[in-house]
């Protein structure tokens, strides 16, 4: 379930990657020792953040993190716009939640609770938009990984397609809310 921490949603600050977030990145653990969940955990703690540092500001890429009151990464995300595609479109490349944040609860403003995947999902909708992206947006998921898959079902990311490029993926489409 979902009770392992519940903190309103001005306790968790989502912002974007800086150059110091590294350090505490290379000890980001998400992985409980499935496959798919060390390659993720791999990138956060290797190649990606350092990618999203050093992007283009073309590419649209952005990566942000959700800390906690003492600092601690306890959500990581990061989108970039798809270059395969004729629009502008967004991907989601990544939403991690650190094992010491899985399984929290977020209260927002308004009262809803959502899981840390949710707000760090609902922060990189916001971020496209604000960014001009195109208002349909995608992800690529894993098909044996249901929490990302249950994850994108909650978000609005419902609409499933076959990956080009890699059968063991799945696309998960949706539309960005507005504003």
């Amino acid at each position: 379930g979902y009770s392992r921490i519940r903190v309103t949603s001005a306790e968790i600050r989502i912002r974007p990657l800086e150059l110091a977030d590294l350090i505490k990145l290379r000890e980001f653990e998400c992985s409980s020792g499935l496959e798919w969940e060390a390659l993720v955990e791999g990138q956060i703690r290797g190649p990606l953040p350092r990618r999203y540092l050093t992007a283009p500001l073309e590419a649209g890429a952005r990566a942000l993190v959700g800390e906690n009151s003492l600092g601690e990464i306890l959500v990581v995300g990061a989108h970039h716009i798809e270059p395969a595609f004729e629009q502008d479109i967004g991907y989601i490349e990544v939403v991690a939640v650190a094992k010491a944040g899985q399984g929290s609860r977020v209260v927002l403003a308004a009262g809803e609770v959502v899981t840390l995947g949710e707000l760090m999902m609902f922060a990189l909708f916001r971020d496209l938009v604000a960014a001009g992206r195109h208002r349909r947006t995608f992800a690529r998921i894993d098909k044996r990984n249901t929490r990302s898959l249950t994850l994108c079902d909650r978000v609005g990311l419902t609409d499933e397609r076959s990956d080009l490029h890699d059968e063991g993926l799945v696309q998960r489409w949706g539309t960005l809310p507005e504003g």
